[in-house]
C-alpha cells in the first residue's frame, strides 16, 4: 500500500513515468556499465544510472555486474518465516506497539493493525523444518489449522558494493538482515540520502563511490553486530533444538563485538569505546547499555564502579510516574483513530 501511495504521487506529482515491466536481463557497455534493461517481451529500456531494487533476485548486481554477496549466515542462523496474520480484535484498543517473542529457534513478530494482527515466526531452517515451525506458531496464536500460511526464504547478509559502475542497489538487492530491529527501510533511506550526498560533493567518481561503499558496508555490519548481541547474549535455559545454546556460543564475532562485550564484562567505559570506535551511528552506548542489561547480564560486582556525585541517581517512581502520563498521549488515538476509520470506509 505504501509503495502504491508513493507510486501514484511520484507519477501524478513528480512527473515521473512508470512502466510496469519484467526485466529478464540486462546489457552492459565497453566500459562496463550497465547500458540498458532488457524486458522479457524483448523490449530495451536504455539508461544513464540504474538502482537494483530486484529484491534477493539482484538482477543488476550480482546477475549482472557479479558483485559478491557477503553472507551474515555464520552468525545469524535464521533463514525462513513464516507468516500468518490474524483477525484483530475490534472490541480490544488498538496496540500502539509490537512485540518479539522467542521461540526454540527463532522469534515471533506481533504487529497490530487496524484491518489485522500481522504474525511471522523468523526461524532458522537448521534447527526446525516448515512444517515444525508452522505447527509451533499456530500453537502459540492458538489458531489451530485456521488461515492459510505463507513460507518466506531470507539471505542474510549484504553485496560487497552498494555502487557498482552506474548502478546503485537498494532494499533486497542490497542485502538483508532479519528484521529483529526492524532496520530496512532506515538502510534504505540511509543509503539514498548518502548517495545523493557523495555525488552532490564528488560526482558520479570513484571519488563519491568509494568513501560511500565503505560507509554503507560499516552501517550493514553495525547493525549485524547489534542484532547478533541479541543471540549471542541469550540466557535461555530450555531449548528443545540446540539453537539458544549454539547462539550463546558464538566465538566468530567481530572486532568491534568483541570489543564492546569485553568492555562490559570487564566494567570498563562503553560510551568511550563506541565513540573510539565510531560505532554511534548505527546505535549508541545507551542502546548498548540497555541491550545488555536488559538480558540481565552483568559484570562481577567487583568490576562495577561505584557512581560518583555526578550520577544522578534512579527514582523508579518517578519513572513509572513520567511512563503513565506518556501514556496518556495514546489514549485519544485508541479511541479516535477506530472511529474516524470506520467512518471513512462508509463514506
Amino acid at each position: 500500500k505504501v509503495g502504491a501511495f508513493l507510486g501514484h504521487h511520484a507519477t501524478t506529482k513528480l512527473g515521473v513515468v512508470q512502466l510496469q515491466r519484467t526485466i529478464a536481463t540486462a546489457e552492459r557497455d565497453a566500459s562496463g556499465d550497465i547500458a540498458a534493461l532488457l524486458c522479457d517481451d524483448g523490449e530495451r529500456i536504455p539508461g544513464d544510472v540504474f538502482l537494483d531494487a530486484s529484491g534477493f533476485r539482484s538482477i543488476l548486481f550480482e546477475k549482472t555486474l557479479g558483485v559478491p554477496f557477503h553472507s551474515y549466515a555464520d552468525t545469524l542462523f535464521n533463514d525462513r518465516a513464516v507468516v500468518l496474520p490474524t483477525p484483530r480484535d475490534e472490541a480490544a484498543p488498538l496496540p500502539s506497539q509490537t512485540r518479539a517473542t522467542a521461540l526454540t529457534a527463532g522469534w515471533v513478530w506481533d504487529i497490530p493493525l487496524t484491518t489485522r494482527t500481522g504474525n511471522g515466526y523468523v526461524y532458522s531452517s537448521r534447527h526446525l523444518s516448515p512444517d515444525q515451525a508452522e505447527a509451533e506458531l499456530r500453537a502459540h496464536l492458538g489458531v489451530g489449522d485456521v488461515g492459510t500460511a505463507r513460507h518466506l526464504t531470507m539471505r542474510v547478509g549484504r553485496v560487497a558494493k552498494s555502487w557498482s559502475h552506474n548502478a546503485l542497489a537498494i532494499g533486497l538487492a542490497q542485502g538483508f538482515i532479519e528484521p529483529l530491529e526492524a532496520t530496512a527501510l532506515h538502510i534504505v533511506m540511509a543509503t539514498v540520502e548518502a548517495f545523493l550526498d557523495a555525488v552532490d560533493a564528488n560526482g558520479f567518481t570513484p571519488a563519491a563511490s568509494g568513501p560511500f561503499n565503505d560507509a554503507i558496508a560499516a552501517r550493514y555490519d553495525g547493525v549485524r553486530d547489534y542484532i547478533v548481541a541479541h543471540y549471542r547474549l541469550n540466557q535461555r535455559g530450555t531449548d528443545p533444538t540446540g539453537y539458544w545454546a549454539e547462539a550463546r556460543a558464538l566465538a566468530q564475532l567481530s572486532d568491534p563485538l568483541k570489543a564492546l562485550m569485553s568492555a562490559w564484562f570487564t566494567g570498563a567505559d562503553m560510551a568511550a569505546l563506541v565513540e573510539q570506535m565510531g560505532i554511534g551511528r548505527y546505535y549508541n552506548a545507551i542502546s548498548w547499555h540497555c541491550l545488555m542489561a536488559g538480558y540481565g547480564t552483568f559484570p562481577d560486582e567487583h568490576r562495577l564502579v561505584p557512581a560518583g556525585p555526578d550520577i544522578e541517581r534512579i527514582d523508579l517512581h518517578k519513572i513509572d510516574d513520567f511512563l503513565d502520563r506518556c501514556a496518556l498521549n495514546f489514549r485519544p488515538h485508541l479511541t479516535h483513530l477506530p472511529r474516524h476509520l470506520k467512518s471513512r470506509d462508509t463514506r
